[in-house]
């Protein structure tokens, strides 16, 4: 009898045990009595949460979770298409919006929107956040092509002009949606008596925004929390919670995805064979706004000579790191325009992979060999510091490969291994990148949806050109190509552009990549863009 009892009592305890586990698996996705919840990871803590102070970063986090509470004036899907989101139509020639000559856009707000604490969304909150973008004293990431517009008013609550000093053909494609630095409409009534903006309690916690979710906790380090917005212009989301956790390590985020404990994912090209064995996972593809390279410090000699900036990128085998590292998943990339751009031309090359070359243009330089068989010119080595962030698998391995192959030329390189966070902060922070405090970089850029890239190319205040990259004429055209608002005078503008940057190799461009998302099939409506992969959070939903 005891040891009947003893066998009811283990199968009742493994029924018990059988029940939590199913439980689990289903709270995962479900949640306590809070109904569906989306689970994501970005790559770092993100440094401010406010829109208005995005940062720059290889994961785009403050990108990504800005998406959640708030909305730009315009979307783009996952194949490009405009898709108007605080605005009834994207400004044209054909309806009007833009007139002839570039200088007047008019925007008309949908006339149904609320924050997400009820008070209705208008004009008012677009000429407050357009002045807080202008506002000296607001440390905002840049004001490119905001600071062309000489009078902005609202025609009425719902509607709102903005005029221009001179045409600037990026205006459409760039106030309040992808432009080199998106900025998002604010509240202007929580933000009128939180100045300065850089000190106010939003930017740890926008409590109130516009978009599908509304925030709702930040635990530094570890996580943040949204919750449906029941304000929502949409409708409320199928989806009641978004969970964000932080997670650096790459293949801390694969363990959790493969868990069940992620509901979707960027997934490296090498990593993707291991996942082959989790059938509960399904696979986005997205041609993306990214170009990934190597930046060449043009303040640091020998760097500044275009001779050695040339050899170095025939140093480097480029198409074999992209069929190695990313199984021809990221293409090689030549220039800084995505496949997608209207601007690409596809028939720019940087200096190929050629050894030969290379040895004989690093000797023309003055940089010969020794007996050891490394580079000294005036018996000063030829020596550089290569610095990546340990959040890019990519990254990591390509960095590998290229300090092999330099080597092999005989030049000494130094791989030093710098966060994330700490690579892509301001010159005021302590920002590797900004500072100038490196030789060679491996640096992910999201370009803008439009063509121009003054922001890396230009020569005084491009917020991005790490190389301390200047050319003249690269300047002049650059003007030109944002300036004249006919597309075929453009696309002779940044072919002419790209040119001369593939003669001088401030960056040895590597991939445009098409990303790789994985995630749980129950995840309906998962849809990334070039940009960001939150584009349409309102759209997720959970269900079989």
């Amino acid at each position: 009898m005891r040891a009947e009892r003893r066998d009811a009592a283990r199968v009742t305890s493994l029924l018990v045990l059988v029940a939590l586990l199913v439980f689990a698996g289903c709270a995962r996705a479900v949640g306590p009595g809070r109904g569906p919840a989306v689970r994501f990871d970005v790559a770092a803590d993100p440094a401010n949460l406010n829109p208005l102070f995005i940062h720059a970063d290889a994961g785009n986090v403050e990108g990504q979770l800005a998406h959640l509470a708030f909305e730009p004036f315009f979307d783009l899907d996952a194949n490009g298409n405009a898709i108007p989101e605080l605005v009834t139509q994207v400004p044209s020639l054909q309806n009007g919006g833009l007139s002839a000559d570039g200088r007047t856009l008019v925007y008309h707000l949908r006339p149904n929107l609320r924050w997400s604490d009820g008070v209705p969304l208008t004009a008012r909150d677009v000429l407050f956040t357009l002045h807080a973008i202008l506002d000296p004293n607001n440390p905002v990431r840049s004001r490119e092509g905001y600071d062309l517009i000489d009078d902005a008013r609202a025609l009425d609550p719902y509607t709102v002009r903005f005029h221009l000093r001179s045409p600037w053909a990026p205006a459409v494609a760039t106030f309040f949606s992808y432009g080199s630095s998106p900025q998002y409409v604010l509240p202007e009534h929580v933000l009128a008596a939180q100045a300065p903006l850089a000190k106010a309690s939003f930017d740890a916690a926008p409590t109130v925004g516009d978009g599908p979710f509304r925030f709702v906790s930040w635990t530094h380090g570890d996580r943040l929390e949204y919750a449906a917005n029941p304000r929502y212009w949409r409708g409320v989301p199928p989806v009641k919670r978004v969970d964000v956790r932080i997670v650096p390590d790459p293949q801390t985020n694969m363990t959790l995805l493969q868990s069940g404990e992620l509901d979707f994912n960027l997934v490296a090209p090498s990593q993707w064979s291991a996942l082959a064995q989790t059938t509960a996972l399904s696979y986005a593809y997205a041609p993306t706004a990214l170009v990934a390279g190597v930046a060449l410090n043009l303040s640091h000699p020998p760097l500044d000579d275009a001779r050695v900036r040339r050899a170095l990128a025939q140093s480097i085998d480029r198409k074999r790191i992209s069929a190695k590292i990313t199984l021809g998943r990221y293409p090689v990339a030549e220039t800084d325009r995505p496949r997608f751009s209207w601007a690409y031309d596809g028939s720019i090359r940087e200096p190929a992979y050629d050894p030969a070359s290379a040895d004989r243009a690093f000797d023309a330089a003055g940089w010969r060999r020794g007996r050891d068989g490394m580079r000294r010119k005036g018996g000063k080595p030829l020596a550089l510091t290569y610095v990546q962030f340990p959040e890019t698998t990519t990254g990591v391995r390509a960095a590998v490969i290229i300090q092999r192959e330099l080597q092999e030329r005989g030049i000494d390189v130094t791989i030093k291994s710098i966060s994330n966070a700490q690579l892509f902060l301001p010159a005021a922070d302590g920002g590797t990148l900004a500072s100038g405090k490196f030789d060679l970089a491996y640096v992910p850029w999201t370009m803008g949806a439009d063509p121009d890239d003054r922001f890396l190319l230009g020569c005084s205040g491009a917020l991005q050109n790490y190389m301390r990259y200047c050319d003249p004429v690269v300047a002049a055209l650059e003007a030109r190509g944002a300036s004249v608002p006919d597309r075929s005078q453009r696309l002779r503008a940044y072919a002419a552009i790209d040119r001369i940057v593939a003669r001088d190799v401030p960056i040895i461009y590597l991939f445009n990549p098409t990303y790789i998302y994985a995630y749980d099939r129950r995840l309906r409506g998962f849809a990334p863009n070039a940009f960001v992969p939150t584009w349409n959070a309102y759209a997720w939903r959970i269900g079989r």
